[in-house]
């Protein structure tokens, strides 16, 4: 589990550190605090790929997949900092970062490093592009561009070049590339899961205890749910179908937004087993009543699976739930955690659980 989190560098943040993580931790604030940004640092510090994780997390924010970004020579510093991978970097100016991405536990010898140095680009006898570090004084006639190699420590797992590709000649070697935090992320976005995605996932159950937790989940918001399939729709699409007591099969997305939600955030909570859970705006179309059952289930259900939670909300009946139901995530804990911009940069505050409300007045209102 993933006991403390350091992060310098990162979006918004020029230092921020957690000392205290538990089982289940929910992230407050207002908008543009940071609450997102943390969930990205958690998905990139945990993630089994980092040139891919990388990339999707810089595409996350853009309407575009990834793309490539222009050569930059000596003469061009800055070019190529209009690409959001980029963006990745706190406080990226004309002439880039000032300094690399580091996200690690608050004692982590190895904590994950990116950063953006200029690289010679070479051709090889075999006819393809190799990139080589640039050194401060190096003349050469050579072309060279912006790069980002990634490292566990002092060892290189990846290079993100403007090819989107892997380290050349790179092996994965999962004991060796990975910090011992490494897991299996599942990250459901606000907007929930994309329908392909969610049928995906859903398949991927079939074969363990998974698909009964979706569904017992789901019979909280409606008792009358008996099972769930998808079927082909139109334009190749699949269709999510529920059975429903004295209804027959419904399409799900018409029994309403929270039961949608509710299927989401179950599915991403069974396909992490042994990992790591990324909800962002846990509230989003979850009605207050339901949010502590839900809350309560989502406790018992990362005991089971051995599930680390991370959720953000800007709702306080949402902090409430959680809080109540915070007894159940076990002997692990819960941790709830304020995030504020103080300038140009972001500060966390850790809330105490057992008088969450007094502490809310203290803070001010969340939304």
């Amino acid at each position: 589990m993933i006991e403390s989190l350091h992060i310098s560098g990162f979006r918004v943040f020029g230092h921020i550190t957690l000392p205290r993580l538990g089982r289940m931790n929910l992230f407050v604030g207002e908008n543009n605090s940071g609450k997102s940004c943390l969930l990205e640092a958690v998905n990139l510090y945990a993630g089994m790929a980092p040139v891919t994780d990388i990339l999707q997390t810089a595409a996350g924010r853009s309407a575009d997949r990834p793309r490539s970004w222009d050569p930059v020579s000596l003469t061009e510093e800055g070019t190529s900092l209009r690409h959001p991978v980029f963006d990745l970097f706190h406080r990226a100016g004309p002439l880039g970062p000032k300094g690399p991405i580091l996200i690690g536990t608050t004692e982590d010898p190895k904590p994950l490093r990116v950063e953006l140095r200029l690289h010679r680009t070479v051709v090889d006898e075999e006819g393809r592009e190799r990139y080589i570090p640039a050194l401060l004084g190096d003349v050469t006639s050579e072309p060279a561009e912006l790069a980002l190699p990634v490292y566990r420590g002092d060892r290189q797992v990846g290079l993100v070049t403007r090819y989107s590709r892997p380290l050349r000649g790179y092996t994965p070697d999962l004991g060796k590339m990975l910090s011992e935090d490494a897991r299996t992320v599942a990250f459901l976005p606000a907007s929930g899961f994309a329908d392909e995605e969610a049928a995906s996932m859903w398949d991927a159950l079939v074969q363990g205890p998974g698909q009964k937790l979706v569904l017992d989940w789901l019979r909280m918001l409606d008792p009358r749910v008996e099972d769930l399939d998808y079927v082909a729709g139109r334009l190749r699409a699949r269709l999510a179908l529920l059975k429903v007591e004295g209804e027959g099969r419904l399409p799900l997305r018409s029994m309403g937004d929270g039961l949608t939600k509710l299927f989401h955030i179950a599915l991403a909570a069974a396909s992490a087993p042994q990992g790591v859970l990324l909800i962002d705006e846990f509230e989003n179309g979850l009605h207050w009543s339901v949010q502590e059952k839900l809350w309560k289930a989502l406790a018992r259900a990362a005991r089971d699976f051995n599930v680390q939670v991370f959720s953000t909300t800007h709702s306080r009946d949402c902090i409430e739930s959680f809080a109540a139901a915070a007894k159940d995530a076990g002997p692990d804990g819960a941790s709830i955690y304020r995030l504020e911009r103080k300038g140009d940069d972001v500060i966390a505050t850790d809330l105490p659980l057992l008088n969450v409300d007094a502490a809310m007045r203290e803070h001010q209102e969340v939304r």
